[in-house]
């Protein structure tokens, strides 16, 4: 009986983290859309208010802070943050002022960067072409 549980559980427990990594990819990709479209319409606002006030920012929240809510000057939802200590999977740190990083996993992340009214992923070519 033993032995029957240790092999499902040596199937089941590699499965189960691939399918967690790949729901992260999921809800990464639909954020960073969101961000994106977001970012374009608060840009396309300002051009149709005449408002020559630019993008500094995608939000207020403190630095590499758990609990502060993100993006908030783009997207009309709350995406809460993690820090680089507790690294939790599936949430976003913010870095710098315009520099974020995303955790995959514990040990994996991937970093964005918002420059030139544009939120780019800065990552390496192989983990930015994952979330594309």
């Amino acid at each position: 009986m033993i032995v029957l549980i240790a092999i499902i559980t040596s199937f089941a427990i590699p499965k189960f983290t691939n399918l967690n990594y790949k729901t992260n990819i999921t809800k990464l990709q639909s954020q960073v859309a969101l961000i994106q479209n977001g970012i374009t319409k608060q840009i396309n606002k300002n051009v149709l208010l005449s408002n020559t006030q630019e993008l500094d920012n995608l939000d207020e929240a403190k630095q590499n802070s758990s609990n502060e809510k993100l993006f908030t000057k783009v997207i009309d939802f709350s995406i809460v943050s993690t820090n680089t200590t507790k690294k939790e999977s599936g949430m976003w740190a913010k870095l710098s002022n315009k520099s974020y990083t995303f955790y995959l996993s514990s040990d994996k992340n991937i970093l964005f960067s918002f420059e030139d009214n544009k939120f780019l992923c800065t990552s390496s070519l192989e983990l930015c072409s994952e979330i594309e």
